[in-house]
């Protein structure tokens, strides 16, 4: 196997929970929705560019890319429903996710994850710094990553997404890069940095 054809998916789809059920995704930093920071740097790294969303079609929609929900079948399977939901419709060889509140993500980092890939492109790989582990940043084969998701959602109550790249194989890919992978899940993480 090879990496042949890139994917790149932003998850829009959470339920925005601290940030009063605001879509993170279309909270302003610097002028512009938090999801439109990500695109930009995950765009050139990727061949096709879609938006994993639930709510807000029409916001979202008028970013200009492809727009898909979470499928009807894993609805409420959390962050691998909108995982699940991407690899489905991506055509090519890998997916490449992040999520939509990660405004301050370089467009190197996700060429160094790419990078990575090339060696083992049958895994998953996912980024890792000195905060911890980021797996809603990584990049995986489409075909074998959906059938293996597809019987880990059928036979696990545990979701977590670590648990299913665990369960598949995965590698993780390390980065220094400061506050680059910081996730802005509240009002006071968005000020913090205006």
């Amino acid at each position: 196997m090879e990496i042949t054809s890139i994917t790149g998916a932003v998850l829009a789809g959470g339920k925005g929970e601290r940030v009063s059920g605001q879509d993170k995704g279309l909270l302003l930093f610097r002028n512009e929705p938090m999801a439109v920071h990500v695109i930009r740097a995950l765009q050139p790294s990727v061949d096709r560019m879609l938006i994993n969303a639930n709510r807000h079609m029409a916001e979202y929609q008028g970013m200009g890319y492809e727009l898909y929900s979470d499928a009807e079948s894993v609805s409420d399977k959390g962050p691998l429903a909108g995982l699940y939901s991407c690899l489905a419709v991506s055509k090519s060889s890998h997916l490449m996710i992040s999520p939509c509140d990660t405004p301050l993500i370089t467009g190197l980092v996700f060429q160094t994850l790419r990078e990575a890939a090339k060696s083992a492109p049958d895994k998953i790989h996912y980024l890792q710094d000195d905060k911890g582990r980021h797996p809603l940043h990584a990049i995986m084969p489409v075909a074998s990553s959906l059938f293996a998701l597809d019987v880990f959602l059928s036979q696990q109550d545990r979701l977590a997404v670590m648990a299913f790249y665990e369960s598949f194989g995965c590698q993780s890919v390390r980065v220094d890069t400061g506050d680059t992978l910081r996730n802005f899940n509240t009002w006071a993480d968005l000020k913090a940095f205006e």
